[in-house]
């Protein structure tokens, strides 16, 4: 039996009688975070363009784009609601510890707004919706689990690639495609489509193509998925096979037997929700950031100089010289040097420290200037730990270390604090009642009859369609 069969055999045997309690839980607050991600991604100019695109475009009115409730193709659904998900880089992430070796990066809320877009389409209970959420998740960290050596990008690739695996077998389990059409779907989607690692290298200014990494692969593997139900054939062996992912992408360095495990262990009770909008990395050294200067009433004008220490792949990936001074959200999001300049500034990082005033304001470029970032080889095993250390013009030095930061599995959010982390993105585009009826239908999820109904509860700006 192949792997794309074995995989495929796993996700057609998953129901919602497998999932236990907790896992129904943390289902719905991920479903409600990710809602919330979207919200807070709606008025980006990335969004506003595939809108724009997708309205010219036209196609069937079988799903919802969040937000203008624009009816559109699953496909087209799925891409738009997708990269606003991903824009603001709010939305939940993923990691595992494989021997002395820590891989994180993920984002596995990104197979939502594909199944949510599909699931509109196919009229997929709330119950269904879950089982394909944690199907996903499920899969997405065997794909990092799998890894061995430096890893994806260390070969040219971007490790959303996975998604063109992925999603033909979530997207089967929605329409209800048979082990083989499922193994056809993976075969098409997977020898046609892959990430450059280009999308989120170092060295690299980063633009709005970062925010349709996932969302691409998603688009194709529905479509794959599409064919595979209607008799189009791929290969069998795409990721074991001569010239397949296993030996093409990631040149031999793979685990093939921890891909296809068939025992469940439930990812999305290790996925951690970010309580602030930055590369997961870096959440350890600036919640110690925000920490010591709330504490110590440290004012920017006070600040001497700040010292960050971080792991290498942190000092690598959101500390090289071109993100310093960031000129766009997507940049902004992945440099340790504004970040902390701004943690220090406004003693928070959500969605109103992004713009270009606050790239371009003085004082923050000033604050950048006197910021400093190490990597430390021993914080590489615990990721996302960090340490920050400010020193005044007083001569008074703070330290501060935090290994887990709010919304690390191990010191998760609360019910409460996801709400009202929902809540601080849709106030600027919701009333209480329709957020209300939001939160209360996600915590109810396994009661809906039609997730479309919970699409259409996402529509705030009625009749914007008429105007991109």
């Amino acid at each position: 039996m192949g792997v794309s069969r074995k995989l495929a055999k796993y996700a057609t045997s998953l129901t919602f009688e497998d999932l236990p309690p907790d896992v129904i839980h943390q289902t719905k607050c991920f479903v409600l975070d990710t809602l919330g991600c979207a919200v807070g991604g709606y008025s980006s100019e990335a969004s506003m363009i595939i809108q724009e695109v997708i309205k010219e475009l036209d196609g069937p009115r079988e799903a919802t784009v969040i937000g203008s409730g624009l009816r559109t193709s699953c496909l087209n659904a799925a891409l738009a609601n997708g990269a606003m998900v991903r824009y603001l880089d709010y939305n939940d992430t993923a990691f595992v510890i494989t021997g002395e070796i820590y891989r994180s990066g993920y984002h596995p809320s990104e197979v939502i707004p594909p199944i949510l877009a599909l699931g509109e389409r196919q009229h997929l209970s709330g119950k269904e919706a879950m089982v394909a959420i944690v199907l996903g998740y499920d899969l997405s960290i065997r794909f990092l689990e799998g890894i061995v050596g430096p890893g994806w990008e260390k070969k040219g690739w971007n490790g959303d690639t996975r998604g063109a695996y992925i999603m033909p077998l979530v997207a089967g389990k929605i329409l209800g495609l048979d082990e083989d059409q499922m193994e056809n779907a993976v075969g098409i989607s997977g020898s046609c489509h892959a990430v450059l690692g280009i999308l989120d290298a170092p060295g690299e200014e980063y633009t709005m193509t970062k925010n349709m990494r996932f969302p691409t692969m998603a688009y194709g593997g529905i479509l794959a998925a599409l064919l595979a139900q209607k008799g189009f054939t791929g290969p069998a062996g795409v990721i074991e096979g001569q010239g397949g992912l296993v030996e093409a992408v990631m040149k031999g360095d793979y685990d093939l037997d921890k891909l296809t495990n068939p025992e469940r262990r439930f990812a999305i009770r290790d996925t951690c929700i970010k309580s602030i909008i930055a590369d997961f990395s870096t959440h350890g050294h600036l919640t110690a950031t925000i920490t010591l200067v709330k504490e110590h009433d440290i004012s920017p004008d006070d600040v001497a100089e700040v010292k960050i220490t971080t792991s290498m792949r942190c000092a690598e990936h959101t500390g090289d010289p071109v993100k310093k001074y960031p000129k766009n959200k997507e940049t902004a999001d992945h440099s340790s040097y504004y970040l902390t300049a701004i943690a220090i500034m406004d003693r928070q990082i959500g969605p109103d420290q992004f713009s270009p005033e606050k790239y371009n304001d003085p004082k923050v470029r000033e604050l950048i200037d006197k910021v400093s970032l190490q990597g430390d080889p021993s914080l590489d095993k615990a990721r996302p730990a960090g340490i920050s250390e400010i020193v005044t013009k007083q001569g008074k030095r703070y330290r501060l270390r935090v290994d887990y930061p709010k919304g690390h599995a191990r010191n998760p959010m609360t019910d409460n604090e996801i709400i009202d982390k929902f809540q601080s993105m849709a106030a600027k585009h919701m009333g209480k009642t329709q957020m209300g009826q939001v939160v209360s239908t996600v915590f109810e999820l396994d009661k809906l009859d039609d997730i479309g109904k919970l699409n259409q509860l996402m529509v705030f700006n009625a009749g914007s369609e008429e105007q991109l």
